[in-house]
Order: structure tokens, then sequence, then C-alpha cells
């Protein structure tokens, strides 16, 4: 036996001790997996209990509910501006405004608007800025009473950031919600996003989100989602499994024990007086709302004031999604310097054990997890050649762990998507879920590879530090009906 073990080359020992490294990282990312579908199965039958008892008729129907404003902020979305408007304004809350920031947008959307909305241009030199941003130009109020909560303000282009900033700085309300200028929102998202605020009595939520949906290919009038269809191509198809897995059993586990680290972009609630307080999102980052969430938690920490990031698992928020892998990979490119920014600014927290256990759990989970996971997946590929090369690989044995890993994957999908499909009516015709499914074991083959090439896209500009925006998103809009 002591002859064998120094008979190994040091190609062999190297090659153990890397299958080992892959093997434990896997299985501990698996157990967490298991861990969050027993947990996000949890959270959605609390959440539709608790509904139940406070119910969004209730709501509306109540005077002693926080006031919110609706901030969006738009560039050059004069294909969508005109539609995407109207589906904010026909939201269903009584006290709330709609600020659209028009950052600087160099086609017709400013124009659109003016002549859509019937605005007056105003002076914009009254407004106080507690968050500084690029100039204000001008503040338009609409002459139709029909819109009298409808504000757009005219900035210079200072990113969206900025301009989500911009819309901060006019807010007057208790809670503000962030969201994009493209996102047709349900009419009663409101109600149900400001009910945790209303049941909440022991800790102050800092930041509550909802699902976000694609609706490419969906049927919009008069800015509202009238047809939700699946999209008609593979990028945005295998998108949709893609969200309902990370929203329903990542961010739904996560708020299950307080964990939560972000609060989507597209669509996030705030208390008002906290992100002031800490200064609004940051204009540097490509990654503000991911930062912003850690700040506003690493804020209430140091004050010693028990605090709660929420999640609710409906489909709230409906986007469209990068059309091709062209965009997808622009997309995840910037995701990923955000998400690198984000590590970096905040390492402190990491096993810091005065931030409890957001210092000791959650944050390692995404620096190792999150931020790790392509970074290992490539590693993985390049072991595998070299490998391969120097004749280590047991191919049958090779194929029959990749075909594991392969399913125990799309198991995880499936899972999701059926959870998603039993608890919402979304997604209700046989061919929907088939195709649903279908989707998730074509999504390992034809989609993930693109995903780890975009995220690691942008690492290699962040380790080399080569600059670039926000990339681009060119879209097509939605199918607009006449009927």
């Amino acid at each position: 036996m002591q002859n064998n073990l120094f008979n190994f080359s040091w190609g062999e020992v190297v090659f153990w001790s890397v299958n080992f490294f892959f093997f434990f990282y896997g299985l501990i990312l698996m157990s967490i997996y298991f861990t969050g579908i027993i947990l996000a199965n949890r959270a959605i039958k609390r959440t539709k209990q608790r509904s139940i008892f406070l119910n969004v008729k209730d709501i509306v129907g109540a005077t002693d509910i926080p006031s919110i404003t609706l901030v969006a902020p738009a560039y050059n979305e004069g294909l969508t501006i005109v539609e995407n408007v109207k589906s904010l304004l026909s939201i269903q809350y009584p006290y709330y405004d709609f600020i659209l920031v028009n950052d600087g947008s160099k086609d017709d959307s400013l124009q659109k608007l003016i002549d859509e909305f019937e605005l007056e241009q105003g002076d914009a030199t009254f407004i106080t800025q507690p968050i500084p941003t690029a100039s204000v130009n001008y503040i338009y109020k609409s002459r139709n009473k029909k819109y009298t909560h409808l504000t757009v303000i005219d900035k210079n282009n200072g990113g969206r950031a900025d301009a989500l900033n911009a819309g901060i700085n006019f807010a007057n309300s208790e809670l503000v919600i962030c969201t994009d200028a493209d996102c047709i929102i349900e009419q009663d998202a409101l109600l149900k996003m400001v009910r945790p605020y209303l049941e909440e009595d022991n800790k102050e939520i800092i930041a509550c989100g909802a699902g976000i949906g694609i609706a490419n290919d969906s049927v919009v009038k008069n800015g509202v989602l009238k047809e939700l269809r699946l999209p008609e191509n593979l990028v945005p198809m295998v998108q949709v499994v893609e969200y309902i897995r990370a929203f329903l059993l990542g961010r739904m586990a996560w708020g299950e024990i307080n964990g939560l680290m972000l609060v989507s972009g597209a669509f996030g609630m705030y208390p008002l007086k906290r992100v002031i307080e800490v200064g609004g999102f940051d204009a540097k980052m490509v990654g503000e709302d991911l930062e912003l969430c850690i700040r506003l938690r690493t804020h209430m920490e140091d004050l010693k004031i028990p605090y709660k990031v929420v999640y609710l698992p409906e489909t709230l928020c409906w986007t469209e999604a990068p059309p091709t892998y062209q965009v997808l990979i622009n997309q995840r490119d910037r995701w990923s310097r955000g998400l690198w920014e984000t590590m970096s600014i905040h390492k402190k927290l990491f096993l810091n054990r005065k931030y409890g256990l957001m210092g000791i759990i959650y944050f390692p989970y995404w620096l190792i997890f999150e931020f790790g996971a392509p970074l290992v997946e490539f590693l993985g590929i390049i072991a595998i050649i070299v490998f391969a090369v120097m004749g280590l690989i047991n191919w049958p044995n090779a194929i029959l762990i990749y075909a594991f890993i392969y399913l125990l994957g799309c198991l995880f999908s499936t899972a999701a998507v059926l959870m998603y499909i039993k608890s919402f009516d979304h997604y209700t015709k046989p061919r929907q879920v088939i195709e649903l499914l279908l989707a998730s074991y074509l999504e390992p083959v034809l989609y993930h590879p693109v995903l780890v090439y975009g995220q690691m896209k942008g690492y290699y500009k962040k380790l080399f530090n080569i600059k670039s925006g926000w990339g681009v998103m060119t879209r097509k809009g939605f199918k607009i009906s006449e009927d």
C-alpha cells in the first residue's frame, strides 16, 4: 500500500486534488439548492396564508397607507416610451406619484411624451438635491387633469443610477419604487408591494422586491399586459425558465431567512428616508441595485436597528429580455462587472461577525457561489482540456458524471417551473408547460455556456481595467394591440 501511495505521479495528485475540489464545491452548491426548494415552498405557503388576512381590496379603501413615488429612468426609449408610461400611470393605488426621468435621450422620447401627455415645461431651479446628480434642465407637468400624478424630469445624461437619484431627490413620499421605463407593471402591484410594510411590526423593511417576468412577444394594450405569451425565440424562452428558478427558488428561499442581498433594479421598493440617508444609488457602478441593497443592510447593522429585506413570490413586473445571444452577452457582461465592483467595495463584510449573518453566511455565499461560480466553471473547462491531453480522464465514467450533473440541474429547473405553475396562473396551457420543460432541458447545452462566456467577459474587463459602459441593449418592443 505504501508503494502504491508513492507511485502516484504529480499529474495524478493534481488530477485527484482538482476533482475533489470540484466535487465538494458542487456538493455544497447542490445542498444549497435543495434547501432552497424547501424554504421557497414554505415561503410561498406562508405568503398565501397572509394574503387571506390582508387582501388588496382592503388596502384600496384604507386611509392610513404609506404614499409611494414611482421613479423610472428612460434613455432612448422612444420605441416603447408612450405605452410604458401608460402602463405605469394605470397602476391602482390611492396615493402615488410617477416620476419619469429623461436621462439626456438623443431620440424622440421627450417629444413623444410632450405630445401624448400634454406636458408643460416648468422651472427646475427650486429642486433641492440631497443626492448629487447631473444637472436637471426642466420639469414637465401635464395640462391634462388625467395625468396630474405624472412628472417628467429632463436632465443631462448621467446613467441609470444618476437618473434614479434625480427622481428620488424630487420624490415627496414615504416609499419609493425604482423601476425601468420599459417595464409593464401589474395594475395591483403597488397594493401587493405595500402589504409587507403594513404587516410588519417588529422590524423595519428596508427593501421589498417581487418577481420579474419576461413578456417578449406578449400582447400589450394601453400599457397593460393583455395576453401573456411565451417568447417565440429560444434565447428569451430559456430566460423565462432562468428567471422563474432564480426568483422563486433563489430569492424566495433567501427571503425566508432574511438573507436577501439583492432587490431587482427592475422593480424594487425602499423607504425614501433610508435611501437618502445612505446617499442613493452609486452612479459610478453598473450593478447599482445589488450595491444599494448591501449598503442599506450595512447601514441598518451599523445603526443596530432590526430590519428585513422582503421578496414577494408573485410576478408583478414584466420586461423585455435580451432577444439574441449578443444582447444577452452584453447584459451578463454588465451584471458580472457590477458584481465584481460590489464584492470589492464591500469586502469588509466577509466573515465579519460585526454584521451578523450577513457577514458570516450571506456575503460569503455571494462571493463564493455567485461571484465564484463562473470562475469555477471556466476553470473546470480548462482542467478537462489539460487532463484529456495528459490522458488522465476515464471517459466512460466522466460521461456518466456529466450526465448526472446535467440531469440534476434540469431537475432544479423542472421543480421551479412546476412550483410556479402550481402557485400562479400565468402559464396554464399544456403547450406552454411542455415548452417550459423542454427549455429547462435545453438550457444547460444551448444557453448556459453563452451565459458563462458573458460573465467571464465582464470579469476579464475588470481584471485588465478595460473601460466599458452598459453596452448596447437592442429591443424589439412589445406587440401592441389595436383592438
